[in-house]
C-alpha cells in the first residue's frame, strides 16, 4: 500500500487491516479502543525546568495557556496542555510555547518517554550513562535529576543526532553532561567502580508510536522487530558490563512487540545471571496505570497471525530460540531434542511480570515498555563493574603487573584540563569560586562542570581489555566530544559568558554585575544602545570594559542578561532571549511591533 493511501479521513479504517493492528490483536488488546487511542493525535506534554529561578512564572504562564500537572509526576515536573501536539489554538500561544522552549524554561516530550527515568530514579550526585541519548530528552531529564553534583554521559554514535545533543544541552543550560560518541554496543569503560545507573532506550521499530509518526501503520512487521533484536541484547549487555553491583539499569522502548521487549529482557537473564529483574516502584507513579510485562506470547507469521507452536515453527534467520517466550522455548527446545535449562526458563518467566507497558487508551499517551534490572551485589563481591574483572590478575610471583600506557593521541576534539590562569582570568571577572566546579578548554571556548568529572572520570586510571592502566588525566577509552557547558568565550582579550550558559552560572556569578531598572531594560529592548557617556550621566556609571551583565529584577527573579560596555552600551542577547524579557516586561514580541 502507498504512503499517498493515507489518507486523514481513512487512517482508522485502513489501520484495522495492518499487521500493527493484528499485534494488538495477539496482545489481548481492546482493538476498537486501542485503534481510536493510536490512530489520534498525541497530546502536547512537556517538563518544565526544574532549577530555573523563574520555574513559578513559567507555571503561572502554563496555567494560563490551560496546562495542567500530570498527576503522575513529582514535583510537576510534567505538564499536559489542553490541545494536541503542536496544535496551540493561535498563533500567540503558539510563539509562547516555542519561546519557553527555545529558552529551556521547558521541554517539549512526550509523557510516556519520561517513564524510564522516573524507573531508574537516579540520585543527586550519581554517575549515569544514557546510552542511545539523542534527541536528548531523557539525558537532560536524568540530568536535572542528579544536578548539582551528578553527572550523566550522553552517548550518541551518529554525527548528526550528536548535534540534537549539542543543542538542548545549550538550550537548557545543562552543565553537567558528557556528550559521548560511540558504538553503544563496544562504549568505552570509565575508571572503576562503574556507572551508579545507566539507561538502555534501544533503536526499536516505534510500535508504539503510531500517534505521532503515521508511517509506521505501513511500515511495521514482525519481521522488522527481529531485525533489531540482537541490536537491542548487545546494547544492553555492554550497558550491563559497565555498571557497579548495586546500580540499576534501565531497558526501554517504545515498541508492543514482545520481541523487543520481553525477549530481549528474557535473554539478558539468561545470558547476564548476576543481573536480576526489581519492580517498578509504581508509587512513585500513582495515577498512571501500567500493565504488568507478558509472561508468554505468540510468535507472528508475516501478516502478525499466531504461528502456533507446532511443529511447523520455522528456524530462520529471522527467528531465533530466543524470539520466543520460555514456554515456547521449552516446548520448542524440547521438540528438536536439545537441551534447554527448564528451571533456568521457569526462573525467567517468573520475573517477567516485573516489567511494565503503557498502552495507549489506558492513559492518552503513547506505548512504552520498561524493564528494571539490577546488579546483585552478592553476586560480584569484588565490587566493581563486571568489564573490569579479569582471570589475569597482577602477580608478583610470576612477574606480570599492569602497566601504565602513554597518554593517547590528541586529536581536534580532545578536551583539556583548563590551566590555571585560565580559570583565575574568568572566575576573578565573575566572581566565581573556581573551586565549585571543574574547568575544561575545548577549542576557544571555556566550559564548566561538576567536579565529579575530575573525581571519577579524568583523574583515575582505567583498565583496558588486557588489565593495563590508561593513565590519570584522559577521558580515554571514552571519545568525548564535550565535557559540561561552554560558559565563557574568549573577545577581545576578555572572557565573554556565554548567554545561553548565565541559568548555570547564576548562582555562583558575584561579580561583573551592573543593577539596572526595569524601565532601563525596555528602553535597551526598544533598540536604545546608548553611549556609554551618555548612560553614565544619567545612570550609575558603569565601571566595566568590554564584556558585562546586567542585572534587574523582573517578575519576583533576577535576570542576568549580557551586555558589551564599550563605545556603546549594547545588550548580547539573541531575538528569542528578548521576547521573553519582552513578555516579563508585558512588552508587544518583535514581530508584533514590526507588525
Amino acid at each position: 500500500m502507498s504512503r499517498n493511501e493515507w489518507q486523514e479521513q481513512d487512517l482508522l479504517a485502513v489501520a484495522r487491516d495492518t499487521p500493527l493492528a493484528n499485534l494488538a490483536t495477539a496482545l489481548g488488546y481492546d482493538l476498537e479502543k486501542w485503534l481510536d487511542a493510536a490512530t489520534t493525535s498525541l497530546p502536547e506534554t512537556l517538563r518544565v525546568t526544574q532549577d530555573r529561578i523563574d520555574k513559578p512564572w513559567t507555571e503561572s504562564l502554563l496555567r494560563e495557556l490551560g496546562g495542567e500537572p500530570l498527576s503522575w509526576a513529582a514535583n510537576d515536573f510534567a505538564w499536559q496542555m489542553p490541545f494536541a501536539r503542536g496544535q496551540a489554538p493561535n498563533a500567540r500561544s503558539k510563539h509562547i510555547l516555542a519561546l519557553l522552549h527555545e529558552s529551556g524554561r521547558i521541554t517539549r516530550q512526550e509523557a510516556a518517554s519520561m517513564l524510564p527515568v522516573v524507573v531508574l530514579d537516579p540520585q543527586p550526585g550519581d554517575l549515569v550513562l544514557d546510552m542511545c541519548a539523542a534527541p536528548g530528552s531523557k539525558a537532560t531529564q536524568i540530568a536535572e535529576a542528579i544536578s548539582p553534583d551528578g553527572v550523566v554521559i550522553a552517548n550518541e554514535p551518529i554525527s548528526g543526532r550528536v548535534n540534537m545533543l549539542v543543542s538542548n544541552r545549550g538550550r537548557l543550560s545543562t552543565a553537567n553532561m558528557l556528550i559521548n560518541q560511540q558504538d553503544g554496543r563496544h562504549i568505552g569503560r570509565i575508571p572503576p567502580p562503574g556507572y551508579d545507573g545507566i539507561v538502555a532506550d534501544v533503536p526499536c521499530t516505534g510500535s508504539a508510536t503510531s500517534r505521532k509518526n503515521r508511517n509506521v501503520w505501513w511500515k511495521w512487521s514482525p519481521k522488522e522487530s527481529r531485525t533489531l533484536f540482537r541490536l537491542q541484547v548487545e546494547i544492553t549487555s555492554r550497558g550491563a558490563s559497565l555498571l557497579r553491583p548495586g546500580g540499576k539499569l534501565v531497558y526501554s522502548t517504545c515498541s508492543i512487540d514482545p520481541c523487543e521487549n520481553e525477549a530481549v529482557v528474557a535473554q539478558i537473564l539468561r545470558t547476564l545471571p548476576y543481573l536480576e529483574l526489581v519492580d517498578v516502584d509504581e508509587t512513585r507513579l500513582d495515577g498512571l496505570q501500567m500493565r504488568q510485562g507478558l509472561t508468554d506470547w505468540d510468535i507472528l507469521d508475516k501478516t502478525s497471525n499466531p504461528m502456533g507452536r507446532g511443529e511447523q515453527l520455522p528456524q530462520t534467520t529471522f527467528l531465533q530460540p530466543a524470539h520466543l517466550s520460555p514456554a515456547a522455548r521449552r516446548h520448542w527446545m524440547a521438540h528438536i531434542e536439545e537441551d534447554v535449562d527448564a528451571q533456568l526458563e521457569k526462573s525467567i518467566e517468573a520475573q517477567l511480570s516485573k516489567c511494565r507497558r503503557l498502552i495507549h487508551h489506558d492513559n492518552d499517551t503513547g506505548g512504552f515498555f520498561v524493564a528494571l534490572f539490577r546488579h546483585r551485589p552478592e553476586a560480584t563481591p569484588e565490587g566493581i563493574a563486571r568489564t573490569f574483572i579479569r582471570k589475569r590478575q597482577p602477580n608478583p610471583e610470576s612477574g606480570w603487573v599492569p602497566l601504565v600506557l602513554d597518554h593517547p593521541h590528541t586529536n581536534r576534539h580532545t578536551i583539556y584540563a583548563a590551566p590555571p590562569e585560565t580559570i583565575d582570568e574568568a572566575s576573578s571577572r565573575y566572581g566565581i569560586d573556581a573551586d565549585k566546579v571543574s574547568w575544561w578548554v575545548r577549542g576557544k571556548r571555556l566550559n564548566i562542570a561538576p567536579k565529579l568529572v575530575e573525581e571519577r572520570i579524568f583523574n583515575k586510571k582505567c583498565p583496558n581489555k588486557r588489565g593495563n592502566l590508561w593513565p590519570e588525566g584522559t577521558f580515554h577509552p571514552l571519545k568525548l566530544i564535550h565535557v559540561g557547558l561552554p560558559a565563557f568565550t574568549k573577545k577581545r582579550g576578555d572572557w565573554r559568558s556565554r548567554q545561553e550558559a548565565v541559568p548555570a552560572l547564576q548562582s555562583f556569578i558575584t561579580a561583573s554585575k551592573v543593577p539596572i531598572s526595569s524601565d532601563i531594560l525596555q528602553r535597551l529592548l526598544g533598540g536604545w544602545a546608548p553611549l556609554l557617556e551618555e548612560y553614565n550621566a544619567e545612570f550609575d556609571p558603569i565601571q566595566i570594559d568590554g564584556p558585562l551583565l546586567l542585572s534587574c529584577q523582573v517578575q519576583g527573579s533576577e535576570e542576568l542578561v549580557s551586555a558589551w560596555a564599550g563605545a556603546r552600551l549594547t545588550l548580547m542577547l539573541d531575538e528569542k532571549g528578548r521576547d521573553v524579557l519582552r513578555l516579563k516586561l508585558g512588552m508587544p514580541f518583535h514581530h508584533e511591533e514590526e507588525e
